[in-house]
């Protein structure tokens, strides 16, 4: 398994929602589904990405890292959206 988008978005969310019940929520997925794309991911790089503090999801040193990344290539993708649909509107008119 490669890390995709999807997997991205999901460890910003968690990341951001300190929690996978939230991050589910918010990617309109179940906490389970959420789980195991946490799980396969960090079984993939060999390492932990979060520590599960209590109800909390801390990013260790290694989610910081993918996180930095992860922000960085969604950051891009969707500006790179953003610019395709701008010059196929301007192509429209």
């Amino acid at each position: 398994m490669d890390i995709d988008v999807r997997h991205l978005q999901m460890l910003t969310t968690v990341a951001a929602s300190g929690s996978v019940t939230q991050a589910a929520r918010e990617l309109h997925l179940t906490q389970s589904a959420v789980s195991h794309q946490l799980r396969a991911v960090e079984d993939r790089l060999g390492t932990p990405l979060f520590l599960r503090v209590g109800r909390r999801m801390v990013a260790t040193a290694a989610g910081l890292r993918l996180l930095e990344t992860a922000r960085r290539v969604l950051s891009d993708i969707s500006a790179a959206e953003a610019d395709v649909k701008r010059q196929a509107a301007g192509q429209a008119s």
